[in-house]
């Protein structure tokens, strides 16, 4: 019998059928294991890095970043400030944004800054496709949010009426917004009137739901990522017990069946010595 057919033969006894699927289970287990520690940590990992960003100081947009200026991945999710006016003629609407298990729509409204240029501002979040957004505060505005990336723009989506788009792509609407435009979107959390009284006054976005932070590209919690190791590594070696464990059942019947039965006459030695004595006497 060849040692594969000794292998497959031997598997389908009882005792390695249980073994075999004790295998199974333990290998299972530990793979689904490793691969929730590895979520843990990608998850441990962003929080960390949401934590860290928000814990940089609120400033003024114009001193974290000028217009035109690329978008560096440190910029993702800082905390800023811009004060301006909005220009409701250039709102555009990014369709098919979903938020909270609900389908809508995002609503976008270029800010005029008072010290030149003008950014994206991501007011809120809408159900459904609405053919017109919302009209935004007038006046004087003071929009507190975080910075978010621009999106690549979809070549491949069908053609969508004015004001609606696929993504919001700040390279087409570089050329459709006047002034310099930053290459980044403010993610708003707060709107406040900045009409230049001594108290600033709160401005609800009606008919609008904020839009949380983007998430962030954020590395793994080591921590958790070890843990994920270890898990695979109890797999690989639930793998390596079982295999000596066949290697050992191989090696005790090979020995079985090497063992050669007693030789005829093995042991007559004494009794051949005591003969040829009598027969020298």
């Amino acid at each position: 019998m060849t040692y594969p057919e000794w292998v497959l033969r031997g598997l389908f006894t009882p005792r390695f059928l249980g073994l075999f699927a004790l295998l199974v289970l333990v290998v299972a287990a530990t793979t689904m294991l490793g691969f929730w520690q590895l979520g843990v940590a990608q998850d441990e990992g962003r929080k960390q890095a949401v934590a860290a960003a928000a814990k940089l100081a609120r400033q003024p947009l114009e001193q974290v970043t000028r217009p035109h200026a690329p978008f560096e991945a440190e910029l993702s999710n800082r905390p800023v400030t811009a004060t301006g006016t909005y220009a409701a003629d250039g709102q555009v609407l990014i369709v098919d944004r979903r938020l909270g298990g609900r389908t809508g729509t995002w609503v976008v409204t270029p800010l005029r800054l008072e010290s030149g240029g003008t950014v994206a501002v991501l007011r809120g979040f809408v159900d459904g496709r609405p053919s017109s957004p919302p009209e935004p505060p007038t006046g004087r505005v003071t929009v507190s949010g975080t910075l978010g990336p621009s999106e690549s723009p979809r070549p491949t989506a069908p053609a969508l009426p004015a004001p609606q788009r696929s993504s919001l792509d700040l390279s087409a609407l570089v050329n459709e917004w006047p002034g310099d435009l930053y290459n980044a979107v403010i993610v708003a959390a707060e709107e406040q009137s900045a009409s230049g009284t001594a108290t600033a006054r709160p401005i609800a976005p009606t008919g609008l739901t904020r839009v949380p932070p983007p998430r962030l590209d954020a590395g793994l919690n080591l921590k958790n990522a070890a843990y994920a190791v270890q898990w695979w590594v109890f797999g690989l070696f639930a793998v390596w017990m079982w295999w000596k464990i066949v290697r050992a059942e191989r090696r005790a019947a090979t020995d079985a069946q090497a063992g050669a039965p007693d030789r005829p006459g093995q042991d007559d030695g004494p009794h051949r010595d005591a003969h040829e004595e009598e027969a020298r006497v």
